[in-house]
């Protein structure tokens, strides 16, 4: 059942998650999915969280930070899917995923959210800079946009061991970025989908997710970015075992 979140996380002012960021709560908790509500995005639309297992280490997944990459949204609910049909591939891990974390962005198909912010650029990590050009302004300020301080919401109370970002990119520039100390776990993707492992995307990504969990807070994060012009079933297919093999390192 979906529940609103009841506590505020008073650094960020959005809704705080409950019990699941505790461990020695989680290892109390059934061991089947529930899902809440992180907060709204710009527009109003519930931004949701799922979790699935009980375990004291915990990995956070999200996909469609930008609205127009809609492959990663695809990966998402499948990803759910499979961890409903099979809750043993959670074993001694919780998996959070955030299907949707731009729904303004995703409904209108665009990269930005409903006030044309870049939330990929919104984080509070210390390479921000404000401003840029259209489709990858960060806002005046880090943190601006409730999509960004739910996503932080999660951070901040789940305290991952990893965090997973699916994007997808053109090109032929298909990777398992990673940031922080997260190249083991990129590699070992890169064991099963193939992509290649890159500290880079290729060009700066300041107050990116990476850039501030994974640089700044050295958790390991990888943005698995998949081909743009991919159907979402080619792409699950490639990377169903590579997400696996993620949650299980």
């Amino acid at each position: 059942m979906v529940t609103t979140l009841t506590s505020a996380l008073l650094m960020y002012g959005c809704a705080a998650l409950q019990p699941p960021g505790d461990p020695e709560n989680r290892q109390t908790m059934p061991d089947r999915p529930r899902r809440e509500i992180l907060g709204t995005s710009r527009l109003g639309r519930p931004i949701e969280i799922e979790y699935f297992g009980a375990g004291s280490s915990a990995v956070l997944i999200l996909g469609g930070i930008h609205g127009d990459e809609v492959t990663s949204v695809d990966l998402t609910r499948k990803l759910m899917a499979r961890l409903r049909e099979r809750p043993e591939l959670t074993a001694g891990k919780t998996v959070a995923i955030i299907e949707v974390a731009n729904p303004d962005g995703y409904w209108r198909r665009t990269r930005t959210n409903a006030r044309g912010v870049d939330l990929n650029r919104n984080f509070p990590a210390r390479n921000y800079r404000p401003g840029g050009p259209r489709g990858y302004n960060a806002a005046s300020a880090p943190a601006s946009e409730p999509e960004t301080r739910a996503i932080l919401a999660a951070i901040a109370e789940l305290k991952p061991s990893l965090i997973i970002s699916i994007h997808s990119i053109r090109g032929g520039r298909e990777c398992n970025n990673y940031d922080g100390p997260a190249e083991p776990v990129a590699r070992a993707m890169h064991a099963h989908n193939g992509y290649p492992v890159t500290a880079t995307i290729g060009y700066p990504t300041p107050g990116s997710l990476g850039s501030y969990a994974g640089i700044d807070l050295q958790i390991p994060t990888v943005t698995l970015e998949l081909p743009r012009n991919q159907s979402g079933d080619e792409a699950w297919r490639v990377n169903e075992p590579a997400l696996l093999a993620a949650i299980r390192w």
